[in-house]
């Protein structure tokens, strides 16, 4: 059949709708029939999603209250604790496809859409639950509104402002990389006249007080909590450790084109370097593709000096890629290069394809050598599963490793075991310190499990430590995770 008669026939086949909802289902579909086990930093979200707050102990809350409102529905199971994530995927791609349809076209809305829904940063980030999703979709979301207000050159209604304000201030509460766009909101606001224009006036300040409002809670609990998220967060930046490490930062930058795709990464590349913004009365459009680059660069930018002056994660750069989707596609397309949009869709379908197979099907990943890249999902339950009948007669199950407590309080959840953080070094470095410590009074004699051979990192506080031998579990890929049991009493420290 030609393409003209089935153009006619399925008008739905040349839909974003269609295919952006038809990759979510499967998605969802996917994270049902996976067998992959809740990750460390994705057990602990559910905990806290168990106990509903304005902050936690590393992170801003929204991504607890998305858990809860998933499992509130559908239960506790993986899936479950993990359906928010497609869901603000599809919802960042549906702002951006609004995006690019307002101020572009509609094939340039239609692939910018897509491109993100595959990008390869958004494909693992859909099977997971994480900050990055909340974040990206609020971030998408700003973008929709920031431009709205733009491109109506002072004119925009103060509710379209206020909008703005809550994609800010939502973004804010998702992750503190939200930070990020105000920045790059303020870079834009000095460079082009069009932002300035549109954002220095007075019906600016419901989004400055909208997004006030939104983080004044947050704010409060940190105060209210000696700033504990604060500092975790100024932890992670590391500043306090050894400084200036140029390997870093090209470790950091050699991995953005596996998040954000070889075209996506490289064409943001190739844009700034030629790039030449020039605003004038006949030259309207550029400023559109200015403002895409600024909050693009602006995050990037940003964590390639952290890259440099300490470390940085190949996903803390992830805010920059809504707009690079967006400015790629226009500009390709602008200047007739379709082949590299349609080519870069087509390698992140098959990288689609290939990570489904590799979540649903474990043998598969292990006969192909990725079983490394699977392993944070796997053991946890194994593990929890081989302890927790061990815990018959103690008072408590006492851990001293973060991602092992987490994996007992989910895939034990229903057992009524007391799991508490023994902390080895006499500081608070996690939730589970903080907030379930061991407690010497109540808990006299307790299973003692170490992520370490011996329990010389506590033994001296116990006047009676006995070894019981080991747990653990196969990850595949000749890997495995093991865990040391200590029945241990006679706690001597007071």
């Amino acid at each position: 059949m030609p393409p003209v008669e089935i153009d006619k026939k399925y008008p739905f086949l040349r839909s974003f709708w269609f295919w952006a909802g038809a990759l979510t289902l499967v998605r969802i579909a996917t994270l049902a029939l996976s067998d992959a086990n809740l990750s460390p930093d994705e057990s602990q979200y559910w905990y806290w999603s168990r106990d509903p707050a304005f902050g936690y102990f590393s992170k801003p809350p929204l991504i607890a209250w998305a858990i809860a409102l998933t499992t509130g529905l559908f239960g506790n199971d993986e899936w479950a604790v993990r359906l928010s994530a497609p869901l603000f995927h599809f919802g960042a791609a549906a702002f951006l496809y609004l995006t690019a349809k307002a101020q572009f076209d509609e094939r340039t809305a239609i692939w910018t859409g897509l491109a993100w829904a595959t990008m390869p940063g958004v494909i693992v980030s859909s099977f997971v639950v994480t900050t990055d999703a909340p974040l990206l979709f609020f971030w998408s979301g700003a973008i929709y509104f920031l431009f709205r207000i733009a491109a109506a050159e002072g004119r925009a209604h103060i509710a379209t402002y206020a909008a703005l304000g809550v994609m800010v201030g939502l973004g804010f509460l998702a992750k503190y990389a939200m930070l990020y766009f105000i920045a790059a909101s303020l870079a834009a606001l000095l460079v082009l006249p069009p932002v300035r224009l549109a954002l220095l006036r007075l019906k600016g300040l419901a989004t400055i007080a909208v997004i006030i409002a939104l983080a004044t809670p947050n704010t409060l609990w940190n105060a209210d909590h000696d700033f504990q998220t604060v500092a975790h967060t100024a932890a992670n930046a590391n500043w306090g450790g050894s400084l200036f490490h140029i390997g870093k930062f090209f470790e950091f930058f050699a991995a953005q084109p596996v998040v954000a795709g070889i075209v996506p990464f490289f064409a943001l590349m190739f844009m700034t370097y030629r790039w030449r913004v020039t605003i004038t009365e006949d030259n309207r459009r550029e400023w559109k593709m200015a403002l895409l680059l600024v909050l693009a660069l602006t995050p990037l930018v940003i964590v390639c000096v952290q890259a440099f002056i300490s470390r940085a994660h190949a996903n803390w750069a992830a805010a920059a890629y809504p707009s690079t989707v967006m400015a790629m596609t226009a500009w390709l397309f602008r200047n007739r290069l379709a082949l590299l949009v349609k080519a870069s869709l087509g390698l992140h379908t098959i990288f689609t394809a290939a990570f489904i197979v590799g979540v649903t099907i474990p043998f598969m990943a292990n006969l192909f050598g990725f079983a490394f890249a699977f392993k944070e999902v796997r053991g946890w339950k194994e593990l929890a599963g081989e302890i927790a009948p061990l815990a018959e007669g103690y008072d408590a199950v006492a851990i001293d490793d973060r991602d092992m407590i987490g994996a007992m309080l989910y895939y034990q959840r229903d057992a009524g075991l007391t799991v508490v953080a023994l902390d080895p070094n006499n500081r608070i470095n996690h939730h589970y310190e903080a907030f379930i410590p061991f407690d010497p009074k109540a808990q006299k004699r307790v299973l003692f499990v170490s992520i370490l051979s011996n329990a010389a990192h506590v033994d001296y506080r116990f006047d009676n430590v006995r070894p019981l031998g080991a747990a653990g579990a196969y990850l595949g890929g000749g890997k495995t995770r093991s865990y040391s049991l200590f029945d241990i009493s006679g706690y001597n420290r007071d």
